[in-house]
């Protein structure tokens, strides 16, 4: 399970029911925990009786399960649903720490059989990611189910001007078999236009809200947004530049969050899609704060300068 932070898949022993007892999952990921259901003992009652007896047990049940119904409905990527399996190939999930304690997650995705694309602000961090710690889980869609494929990291590689270049490539220990795992991201070519009318999706595992993580099983989770003119972002974000792009809802609402930063936009093209951005930073759907996102198509050569290499 990519959700935790072990090198290699494990095995979780889940507490059985038993008499008397239901099994409730923690929607944190924490340890199960049992709940002592209580056996009601026959009663004898009258018509009246029943009626208001029936009558509080429905407004209970409508108070209790209120809250519960609007954790399990609210899905990730604020606004987000959950995605399909082998819909977004090349999709990573990336499992960060620097003393096994101290612990962060990313979205990133696959540039080729040796490399990943993420955000330099994912890894450049102090402490420095322990990349004998860390690792990346590819072929996965729910974080808590899924017997992922999980690969070792040995290298990254930062934009040497990541205050304003927010790209890095990380470099696998070993490659990836495309003819047994998912396949990589296609890159944009340096004409390609994408603008407020092209179809684009954000992707990632990461929070439903600013202190609110993703529900188990962790589905991955995809929404449609559209790219915000750069003269329209700029008033929300002056430090805008040429090599960034905003993508979202001025109104607010339908963005990335903690956990999505270093993963893709994608937009289609010809057919298919092809990452456009990497998501850098945000406001989690605050209004008239959108996501900023790298632009791909700027860093062409510094991408292709490392992933052709052997």
């Amino acid at each position: 399970m990519c959700g935790n932070f072990f090198l290699k898949p494990y095995k979780v022993e889940t507490p059985k029911k038993t008499c008397g007892w239901r099994v409730k999952g923690r929607a944190d990921g924490a340890d199960n925990v049992c709940i002592k259901v209580q056996r009601a003992e026959p009663q004898h009652h009258s018509a009246k009786a029943m009626a208001f007896i029936t009558l509080l047990s429905v407004l209970a049940l409508i108070l209790n399960t209120g809250g519960l119904l609007g954790a399990e409905v609210r899905s990730s990527i604020i606004g987000g649903k959950d995605a399909q399996r082998n819909s977004w190939p090349g999709m990573v999930h990336l499992n960060l720490t620097s003393n096994g304690i101290d612990k962060w997650r990313c979205g990133a995705t696959i540039v080729s059989s040796g490399w990943l694309m993420t955000s330099a602000s994912c890894v450049k961090r102090h402490p420095a990611p322990d990349w004998r710690r860390s690792f990346a889980c590819i072929n996965s869609l729910n974080l808590q189910k899924d017997q992922a494929r999980f690969m070792e990291i040995t290298t990254a590689v930062i934009h040497s001007h990541e205050d304003r270049h927010d790209i890095a490539l990380l470099k696998l220990k070993k490659k990836v078999d495309f003819k047994k795992m998912a396949g990589k991201v296609n890159l944009p070519s340096a004409d390609n236009a994408f603008g407020p009318s092209s179809e684009c999706w954000i992707t990632g595992w990461g929070n439903i809200g600013i202190d609110d993580a993703l529900p188990g099983p962790e589905t991955l989770q995809e929404l449609k947004i559209s790219i915000i003119p750069n003269s329209v972002c700029k008033a929300s974000y002056p430090e805008l530049t040429s090599d960034m792009l905003c993508a979202g809802d001025m109104a607010g609402g339908n963005d990335a969050c903690k956990g999505d930063y270093g993963g893709p936009l994608m937009c289609r093209i010809n057919g298919g899609f092809v990452q456009v951005g990497i998501m850098s930073y945000g406001s989690c759907g605050l209004p008239g704060r959108p996501g900023v996102y790298t632009k791909v198509s700027n860093h062409l050569r510094f991408i292709n300068d490392y992933i052709h290499r052997e």
